[in-house]
């Protein structure tokens, strides 16, 4: 039996170095939209670069793909601040730098998608 214990209402995330994000679920669509927007990118990359290394390919995607999901998804965030140390308003822009943060991204990624690889896991995907 497929056992439906996912998010449906927005929730937090701790992420490292403090800082916490708000977040949608993960739907179906909202992955969708991350996946479109993150080949685009590396669509248009490789229309400069045509000779781009298979593994930088590989680590764009990812990356592109992290921050797309994290556009799409983050609602809100807490401790993300400028270089005064002020907080730092939430903009597709900033996201996006603080996905380049590998820990930042690694830990979003893992911590984003867990709900769906928990209903996998356990034997219901």
């Amino acid at each position: 039996m497929l056992i439906l214990d996912l998010p449906a209402e927005p929730y937090w995330l701790d992420l490292p170095r403090g800082v916490r994000v708000e977040m949608r679920p993960v739907t179906t669509a909202v992955m969708a939209a991350a996946q479109a927007a993150a080949s685009r990118r590396l669509a248009a990359i490789r229309l400069t670069d045509p000779d781009l290394d298979a593994d930088m390919a590989r680590g764009l995607s990812f990356a592109f793909l992290v921050k797309a999901l994290a556009r799409h998804a983050v609602t809100a965030w807490e401790g993300v601040g400028d270089a005064a140390g002020q907080p730092l308003p939430l903009s597709p822009e900033a996201v996006e730098r603080l996905m380049d943060l590998d820990d930042i991204a690694a830990a979003f990624w893992d911590r984003a998608t867990a709900p769906v690889a928990a209903v996998a896991a356990e034997g219901n995907g």
